[in-house]
């Protein structure tokens, strides 16, 4: 069980990173120039940006999730 909960979590942090990197190219298509690409990015990415980053950890929580459990049965299977 152990091993398909890490598959799951690599899986899920894989797709999220890949779903980041298609935002990513997709801003750079439909921008005019690669100045306005860069803006856009820059825009989205921005620390000052909170949406976006509450996002992603939303999107990355069941991988997180995982983790969480692997970790409680590791412990459990230790006492």
């Amino acid at each position: 069980m152990n091993k398909a909960l890490t598959w799951f979590m690599y899986i899920w942090v894989s797709l999220v990173f890949l779903l980041n990197l298609i935002a990513v190219v997709g801003m750079f298509i439909t921008s005019d120039s690669i100045w306005e690409g860069i803006k856009q990015v820059q825009h989205t990415y921005s620390p000052y940006n909170i949406i976006n980053y509450g996002l992603n950890v939303v999107l990355i929580s069941p991988a997180i999730g995982a983790y969480v459990w692997i970790e409680k049965r590791k412990n459990k299977n230790l006492n």
